[in-house]
């Protein structure tokens, strides 16, 4: 068990629903608190915000964020038993890299 996993699996706050990975990097993104609140994070592996602008209100706010910062051409892998909220990230960043690339 790497620590990253042992953090998540030890939380009771962050609920990690994707993954990217970008050469050496890695960020995960987690809905933050209670599950109904919708809200998100994107975290480093030690569990830190990868930017200080977080948490966010929506996964569209997470895929602009992950555009802002150079992170969109990289698709999102599920983590956990929901594989839906990764697959509407990956739709996201492709709609909005068709949307820019006009």
């Amino acid at each position: 068990m790497t620590s990253t996993e042992a953090f998540f699996r030890g939380s009771q706050i962050y609920d990690p629903v994707a993954l990217l990975r970008r050469g050496g990097e890695t960020l995960y993104v987690a809905c933050v608190g209670m599950k109904s609140s919708q809200r998100f994070m994107i975290l480093t592996p030690s569990g830190e915000p990868a930017w200080p602008h977080e948490p966010l209100g929506s996964l569209s706010d997470v895929g602009w964020s992950l555009r802002a910062h150079q992170w969109h051409d990289v698709t999102p892998e599920p983590v956990g038993q929901n594989e839906r909220t990764a697959k509407t990230l990956a739709r996201l960043l492709t709609e909005r890299a068709q949307r820019t690339s006009l």
